[in-house]
């Protein structure tokens, strides 16, 4: 079992992690609403890249996606400390801030339950916290036959999820699998960052060395099995993050908000908890307390998603130039 202070320090770590996120997703939803230009599959690769490229001369978006980047740091190095089980289900609590930009930019009346939902999301770090965590050693030999199993499996789901996405007539249904294909693709950049924090200790590999950063980023001693796994992994992660990002991004122009949350504030909380349990054997003392927290933080998530959805009406009033009606609260 992980001791209290250093499951303390992995929460710690996982919240600054999710405030980044959380307030990135906000600053790249505000840059789409400025005119960025769709992103079309079906016209090839070229044309999607063009258009993608795009997004960087968005000062907003770029600070978002920026933002996103500098909170994977302490999301690895909690990653590291407690396990992907344990920090992924805090990434949910992110929504706060989603709920406390619609209250100050659109004047977002809050209900009780949607307060409710807030404080709760607050308590659940605790129960996780004394849900009793254990050792997140990961044997890099004997978890490679689950990996390549899930690995094979979420790739055979994303491209079939987007093969459907492109025989879908209805916008707003090929923007569900499109965010359903990122969702997937982005778990295994999840997966991909337990592994690596996992083979950085194991490797002894010193990240404050720009020889240490050469080891992992050329896979310099790649022929080591460690080392090896360190490369894969800083390439498997970038790479699946982007290539997820890119199909997230796609959903949020193509389709409804508050659904296309919806799919990511649960299903990224689910997947990773499932790679975490099955892949790499982590269990918890209390698993009914645990289960108890992860289904607090799904049903809240369900609850407050509308707030980030609601972020879109700045478009309204930019355009506009007048103010937000607020909205009646759902007692």
């Amino acid at each position: 079992m992980i001791d209290l202070l250093t499951v303390i320090n992995g929460a710690i770590l996982a919240l600054i992690a999710t405030f980044c996120y959380a307030i990135g997703f906000v600053l790249q939803k505000m840059g789409l609403l400025e005119g960025l230009p769709e992103l079309q599959f079906n016209q090839g690769i070229k044309a999607t890249i063009i258009s993608f490229s795009q997004f960087f001369k968005n000062k907003l978006w770029i600070s978002g996606f920026f933002l996103s980047i500098i909170g994977w740091i302490p999301f690895m190095i909690a990653v590291s400390l407690v396990g992907i089980v344990f920090v992924q289900p805090l990434t949910g609590i992110g929504l706060i801030v989603s709920l406390i930009a619609s209250h100050i930019l659109l004047n977002e009346r809050i209900s009780i339950l949607e307060a409710i939902s807030a404080g709760l999301l607050v308590l659940s770090p605790l129960l996780i916290a004394f849900a009793g965590i254990t050792d997140i050693s990961i044997d890099l030999y004997r978890f490679l036959l689950p990996f390549l199993i899930y690995f094979f499996l979420s790739l055979i789901l994303s491209s079939l999820s987007y093969y459907i996405s492109k025989n879908m007539k209805n916008k707003r249904n090929e923007a569900t699998f499109l965010t359903l294909t990122g969702v997937i693709l982005n778990a295994n950049a999840m997966l991909f960052t337990n592994i690596i924090s996992q083979a950085i200790k194991s490797a002894n590999i010193n990240l404050f060395s720009l020889f240490g950063w050469a080891e992992i980023v050329f896979g310099i001693f790649w022929f080591e099995y460690y080392h090896f796994w360190a490369f894969v992994s800083l390439w498997g992660l970038g790479i699946f993050f982007l290539i997820g990002f890119i199909f997230y991004q796609s959903g949020f122009q193509k389709g409804k908000a508050s659904t296309m949350y919806l799919i990511i504030n649960s299903l990224s909380i689910i997947i990773p908890i499932i790679v975490g349990i099955f892949i790499f054997n982590q269990t918890f003392q209390n698993i009914g307390l645990f289960i108890l927290a992860v289904l607090i933080i799904i049903l809240a998530d369900m609850n407050l998603s509308k707030y980030q959805a609601e972020i879109e009406e700045l478009e309204y009033i930019k355009e506009k130039g007048q103010k937000p009606i607020p909205h009646e609260p759902n007692l």
